[in-house]
């Protein structure tokens, strides 16, 4: 009850404190009221028989009466409906209907309202190749900020990170493997060797007016020139990067994309070159709707 009734009076200050004219009103309302005790210490000033007195308590009067009525009717103003409880809101929009039904909705509203991902960005290092099985040895870092479309509530939901179709590792050289998988700087279960594919769940927990950080790191092989480096966009994404280290020895690595006939990018040995950079991206209508999709190759 009392965490209840103190909502109402955090909404109010917030309203007050972040707005420049509930500053001047507040601001106005503490100085006169400084200046009214301040006179009150005057020789005289409560003598209402001469004109000074009679001056203060007119001014005494104004104040009181300014406090009661213009400060509250002020401050009352400066309610900005968008800045009001996200039930509060709700509410707003479907009228203030009231009803079983209508609690229902608002109960499940906020599910609607997943967070979107504020900042994708991937660099993929390549380590070694093998001649006899052309393939890579890489290294993919990933890092995900999801941001809530609702600032001010705390919102969650599941996710999964994964790789499928990965080459198998050649012989005697080191497998597959999740490296880990941190949420807001926590790890999610531990490292995991993998042949083929790999998935992991996790939960997504964005707090009010923060964001949710997700990082990860696979070590992969990577067929060279045929196995395809792509990804779903699965909700809005406001930026997406991704850039390719190339830590070998002395080979270049050329960067080939299937939709552009002709179009590579050359990333020289101990280089690194940004092969994606996307904004403003929305979640594909079908399956196979791939934000990205190239080739690595060696040169």
């Amino acid at each position: 009850m009392l965490k209840a009734s103190f909502v109402p009076f955090q909404y109010l200050w917030t309203a007050i404190a972040e707005d420049w004219r509930g500053k001047l009103v507040l601001g106005t309302a503490v100085a006169a009221g400084l200046v009214t005790v301040i006179l009150f210490f005057v020789p005289n000033a409560t003598d209402v028989t001469g004109f000074f007195g009679a001056a203060f308590a007119g001014w005494v009067a104004a104040f009181v009466l300014f406090v009661i009525t213009g400060l509250v009717a002020a401050i009352v103003t400066l309610v900005r409906p968008d800045q009001e409880l996200f039930e509060s809101r709700m509410r707003n929009l479907l009228q203030r209907q009231e009803g079983p039904h209508i609690d229902y909705l608002l109960s499940q509203s906020a599910h609607l309202f997943e967070p979107y991902v504020d900042d994708s960005s991937r660099v993929i290092t390549v380590m070694d190749f093998d001649e006899a099985t052309q393939r890579f040895l890489v290294s993919q870092e990933t890092d995900f900020t999801f941001r809530s479309y609702l600032p001010d509530i705390p919102m969650s939901f599941r996710s999964t990170v994964g790789y499928v179709n990965a080459a198998e590792a050649p012989p005697g050289k080191q497998p597959c493997c999740l490296s880990y998988l941190r949420v807001n700087g926590d790890d999610v279960g531990a490292e995991e060797e993998f042949v083929g594919q790999i998935t992991r769940d996790f939960e997504v927990k964005v707090a009010p007016k923060s964001t949710c950080n997700v990082h990860h790191r696979m070590v992969y092989w990577m067929a060279a020139q045929d196995e395809p480096n792509r990804q779903r966009v699965r909700r809005f994404t406001r930026k997406m990067t991704v850039s390719v280290n190339n830590q070998l020895a002395t080979r270049a690595i050329r960067v080939t994309k299937p939709a552009q006939t002709g179009a590579s990018i050359l990333v020289k040995a101990g280089a690194t070159a940004q092969v994606v950079n996307l904004v403003e991206r929305s979640p594909g209508e079908h399956q196979e709707d791939f934000a990205f999709d190239f080739r690595l190759s060696p040169d």
